[in-house]
């Protein structure tokens, strides 16, 4: 089986893994009578494009008590009907191809949710290890958390301070580094090529992660936005490992 690189083939790739499929949000290619099955089971879901990056052309879709609601960046419009809020999806999407996915109600922090970024490389050696882990913060009224559409990077403890111990946190982020390292360690067997990979976690109000997406080629600069550049530097060493 091929597995194309995009967002479809890798869900499907990592869904060929029984432990990690735990793990994944329900995704499909987005169909007019998909995504409405979707928002009617799960209320939530995110539209997306499947080759898109940087979290552009994401849509969230609620249902609400009067009707649906579209939001894309910091726009968002009512409709009573779900047939007039797919034609506006589909004006705005134009010819592209997207997924529809069951959307996680992320934990949040000062209201605004929040998802984590693993970063895992190969090493010396050439195994596979963990070399950052930074949260990412969604400005105010936006869909999405990515660095580029102007996620705010911050250090994992803060975000996870609210929820959890400083002691339980200790070992509920080497629980995450270790489902980074599984999921790369999966992909690699299928996409061989690549020696990086940017996880990006979910978290739910069960502390349950979530597998957003797996990034092929991660952007690094987001760990040199925070004012700890230990993990920075580590992360460019690295990478002359694998060139």
């Amino acid at each position: 089986m091929v597995y194309r690189n995009n967002k479809l083939g890798k869900y499907k790739a990592l869904l060929t893994n029984e432990e990690l499929a735990f793990n994944l949000p329900p995704t499909i290619l987005a169909t007019v009578a998909k995504v409405e099955g979707m928002v009617e089971k799960y209320h939530v879901v995110y539209l997306k494009p499947s080759n898109g990056t940087g979290g552009y052309g994401i849509f969230k879709l609620s249902r609400t008590d009067s009707g649906y609601r579209l939001e894309n960046g910091t726009q968002s419009r009512s409709f009573s009907t779900f047939k007039g809020t797919y034609v506006a999806f589909q004006k705005a999407k134009r010819k592209k191809t997207y997924l529809v996915q069951k959307g996680i109600p992320l934990l949040k922090y000062k209201g605004r949710p929040f998802d984590l970024r693993i970063m895992v490389q190969r090493n010396r050696q050439r195994k596979w290890e963990v070399t950052g882990i930074v949260g990412r913060l969604a400005l105010p009224h936006k869909v999405v958390t990515n660095y580029h559409s102007g996620g705010r990077p911050m250090p994992v403890g803060r975000l996870l301070t609210p929820f959890i111990s400083k002691k339980e946190q200790v070992s509920y982020v080497d629980s995450l580094k270790v489902l980074g390292l599984k999921i790369s360690k999966h992909m690699s067997g299928i996409y061989p090529n690549f020696r990086s990979y940017g996880v990006d976690i979910g978290i739910d109000k069960e502390m349950k992660p979530w597998i957003i997406e797996v990034n092929t080629r991660p952007d690094k600069y987001i760990f040199n936005a925070l004012s700890d550049k230990r993990m920075y530097r580590k992360i460019i060493r690295y990478e002359r490992f694998t060139n």
